[in-house]
C-alpha cells in the first residue's frame, strides 16, 4: 500500500474510533445528568451520589481518551480532506459535550453544597415517604471531589479550545436537534444517528 493510502486509512480509522467514543461519551454524560437531576430530591441518597461519582469517572475517562485520539487525528489529517472535515465535526461535538458535562458537574457541586451530609451521617432532607434518606460523604473516599472534577473538565475544555484552531462558525448544523437532545435520545436507548453538523 502506498504511503498516501496508508494515511487515508489511518485517518478514516481515527474518525471511526472518535465517532464511537463520542457516542459512548454522550450516553455516559446523559446518564450522569439524570443522576444530577435527582440530587436534593426524594431519591437523593449516598448510593445515588456514589453512582453519580462512578458515572462521572466513566465520562472523564472517555473524555481523556477521545481528546488524545482526536488531537492526534487532527494533526495527521490533510487540510481540506474529507477525513479532516469529519474530525473537525467531531471536535465541535466534543466541545459541546464537554460544556454540557461541565454545567452538570457545577450543578451537582451546587446541589451537594445545599444538601450536604450532616455530622450524624444523614442528609438534611425529610420527604415524609420514609424518614431520612441516607447522606454521608458525597463521594467514595478514593474518588475525586466535585471541585476536582469540575477543574479537570474545565482544564480539558480550555486546552481543546486553545490547541485546535477551528472557528465554530465554520461548522454548520445539519439537523435541527442539538447535542443535548441527541444525548437525551441516547440515554433513552434510541439509536445514535451520527454527526449532525458539517464544515462550511
Amino acid at each position: 500500500m502506498a504511503p498516501g493510502q496508508r494515511e487515508v486509512c489511518r485517518a478514516r480509522g481515527t474518525a471511526g474510533r472518535c465517532a464511537a467514543a463520542q457516542a459512548a461519551l454522550c450516553k455516559a454524560t446523559a446518564g450522569h445528568r439524570l443522576l444530577v437531576l435527582q440530587l436534593g430530591g426524594s431519591s437523593d441518597s449516598l448510593g445515588l451520589r456514589e453512582e453519580r461519582g462512578r458515572r462521572s469517572a466513566e465520562a472523564r475517562e472517555l473524555i481523556t481518551g477521545l481528546r488524545h485520539t482526536l488531537l492526534e487525528g487532527l494533526q495527521q489529517a490533510a487540510a481540506g480532506s474529507e477525513e479532516r472535515q469529519e474530525l473537525e465535526q467531531l471536535w465541535v461535538l466534543f466541545l459541546s459535550a464537554l460544556e454540557l458535562f461541565l454545567q452538570d458537574l457545577r450543578r451537582a457541586h451546587h446541589l451537594c453544597q445545599l444538601f450536604s451530609g450532616q455530622r450524624d451521617g444523614t442528609a438534611p432532607l425529610h420527604t415524609g415517604l420514609g424518614g431520612r434518606r441516607g447522606g454521608g460523604p458525597t463521594q467514595p473516599p478514593t474518588a475525586l471531589s466535585l471541585e476536582e472534577e469540575v477543574e479537570e473538565v474545565r482544564a480539558i475544555l480550555v486546552e481543546m479550545e486553545s490547541r485546535v484552531n477551528i472557528p465554530l462558525w465554520t461548522v454548520e448544523a445539519t439537523q435541527p436537534e442539538g447535542p443535548s437532545s441527541s444525548m437525551a435520545r441516547v440515554a433513552q436507548g434510541e439509536p445514535h444517528t451520527g454527526h449532525h453538523c458539517r464544515v462550511l
